[in-house]
């Protein structure tokens, strides 16, 4: 998906969608531990404007690297599993890590767990997409279910046919790491939040090519579901050093609450003055 400011694409790494569950059925039809995982994944919510917000999370810009990074994003506990912020807020990849660690417990030889990006027509394409979901392997019954936590879906990989496989791996990088930072280039954008068919993203951009301490640009956009153009509902940054800033206040109204959008206004003014 990408959007166009001052006659530039930017390609926006968005990593979300919602499929229908097809997890109905009795319950010797239903997947393994179906109770006791879906009890875990019942309070998970994706959403990184908590985070974002939060006052220990900072953000910097390397003009001569081209990249900006948000600090302090990843908590771990004492055991080095990662925290999620408010014990339920988080993106796909710290909901699915989150998810791994607690159903370890439960599962014996019989089972093994690996992490899936995956990809779906709805909100972007195999070139774009970078969501996380869970895979459980029965290699007693040689079957695959697909458990997503950023959406509660949890059923027979075979009956989720809306989500493509990308890659497989055994563990996220970050967590492996243990990692408190992530970075992101000049116009790619990080998924905020989910609200019925719209996808919030954050991203911070370049200005008709310029990208310095004089020249750059905060862009809150919202993606609608089977759309590829964003709308950019907030735009604050710097031009040629002058202050510019508009918001859509009807489309921010409709996505995010009054205080979600005083906090997430307020932060943002913080990272504009310290850069």
């Amino acid at each position: 998906m990408g959007r166009v400011l001052n006659g530039k694409v930017l390609f926006l790494a968005s990593m979300v969608f919602s499929v229908a569950c097809p997890c109905a059925g009795s319950a010797d039809q239903r997947p393994p531990f179906y109770e006791a995982i879906t009890k875990i994944m019942a309070p998970l919510e994706y959403s990184g404007i908590p985070v974002m917000v939060n006052p220990r999370v900072a953000l910097s810009v390397d003009f001569d690297k081209r990249t900006w990074t948000l600090h302090n994003v990843h908590e771990y506990d004492s055991q080095g599993r990662v925290i999620l912020e408010k014990d339920r807020f988080g993106l796909c990849a710290e909901l699915a890590t989150f998810l791994f660690e607690r159903i370890k417990p439960l599962l014996d030889r019989r089972y093994e767990v690996k992490f899936a990006r995956v990809t779906e027509p709805g909100f972007f394409s195999a070139a774009q997409s970078n969501h996380i979901v869970l895979l459980l392997v029965d290699k007693s019954e040689n079957q695959i279910y697909l458990i997503d936590p950023s959406f509660h879906q949890y059923a027979k990989m075979k009956d989720l046919t809306q989500y493509h496989v990308l890659n497989i791996q055994d563990t996220m990088s970050f967590e492996k790491d243990k990692s408190h930072d992530v970075s992101f280039g000049v116009d790619q954008a990080a998924p905020l939040y989910i609200k019925g068919d719209f996808l919030l993203s954050f991203a911070v951009t370049s200005v008709d090519g310029k990208f310095d301490k004089d020249n750059f640009i905060f862009v809150i956009a919202a993606n609608r579901r089977n759309k590829f153009a964003g709308h950019d509902i907030v735009v604050i940054g710097r031009h040629n050093k002058e202050l510019e800033d508009f918001e859509d206040k009807s489309f921010l109204g409709l996505l995010l609450t009054p205080d979600e959008i005083n906090m997430l206004f307020a932060k943002i003014k913080s990272w504009i003055e310290d850069i």
